[in-house]
């Protein structure tokens, strides 16, 4: 459990820190994906360096061996290159609210329903816990509230798109369908209200 809880924590960091830099700084939108873009083929070479290079492999297993699933350490991409990969898209494709508002419900919805239903759920459904999904909902529907300029029709469905694509047991990796899914649901409910 402690090596999942400072996976958790690192991935809520990383994943609250585009959203908030993108919110707060005023960063044109083109300069914005530009430099996710970069930091996104930045991660992913070092992704794939570390399961072909030697030296890299050794620097990176000695850092973050007892973090990572066993699938990212047999080569597969880990969920870093997929938090900057569903960033890159979401911030491309979706108006600036609503990229800032999947890119949240990733970071924190998606850590409360993994460290609550680990430690407190019992009822499962596929991998995940019912527990779990519920504190995850809460906590995207809290974040959802800070957003007025957005629809509470559209926020609260992106809430409840986010948890509901998560708890599927569908073989994509949760920071890029999470971010994805929400905001293709919050984005076309939005069309009517612009």
């Amino acid at each position: 459990m402690q090596q999942e809880i400072r996976r958790k924590t690192i991935h809520l960091i990383v994943n609250s820190l585009i959203p908030v830099i993108y919110l707060f700084i005023n960063i044109p939108k083109i300069w914005m994906v530009i430099l996710i873009g970069i930091a996104t083929v930045f991660v992913i070479l070092i992704d794939l360096g570390r399961s072909r290079d030697g030296w890299l492999s050794r620097i990176f297993t000695k850092l973050f061996k007892k973090m990572l699933r066993t699938h990212e350490l047999n080569g597969k991409l880990t969920g870093a290159s997929y938090v900057f990969i569903g960033a890159f898209i979401s911030v491309t494709i979706f108006p600036k609210e609503i990229a800032v508002l999947v890119l949240l419900f990733t970071a924190i919805g998606d850590t409360a329903a993994a460290l609550y239903g680990r430690r407190f759920g019992k009822i499962k459904i596929w991998n995940k816990t019912v527990e779990g999904s519920i504190v995850g909902l809460i906590a995207c529907f809290i974040i959802a509230s800070f957003f007025p300029q957005i629809p509470n029709i559209v926020k609260f469905s992106g809430a409840f798109a986010a948890m509901l694509i998560e708890l599927l047991p569908i073989n994509i990796d949760d920071n890029l369908r999470i971010p994805l899914f929400s905001g293709f649901i919050m984005y076309i409910l939005s069309v009517p209200f612009i």
